[in-house]
């Protein structure tokens, strides 16, 4: 029967718990890529497909 089977696992092979430090370097990492995915997403253009069908609904709204 392995260590698995009886439901222990073997945690010399598991990873360490990153430090607080490492943690509050992750956090700030994704928060400051988050921050650029963002900041691209707010550029782009409105996709004419979008712009069509939003210019649908107007137009349907006013017949009402």
């Amino acid at each position: 029967m392995s260590g698995e089977e009886d439901g222990n696992r073997d945690l010399s092979s598991a990873k360490p718990r990153p430090s607080r430090r490492e943690r509050i370097a992750m956090a700030r990492e994704i928060e400051e890529n988050l921050r650029i995915v963002y900041q691209a997403s707010l550029t782009e253009a409105i996709p004419d497909r979008f712009l069509q069908l939003l210019a649908e609904l107007r137009e349907k709204e006013g017949k009402r």
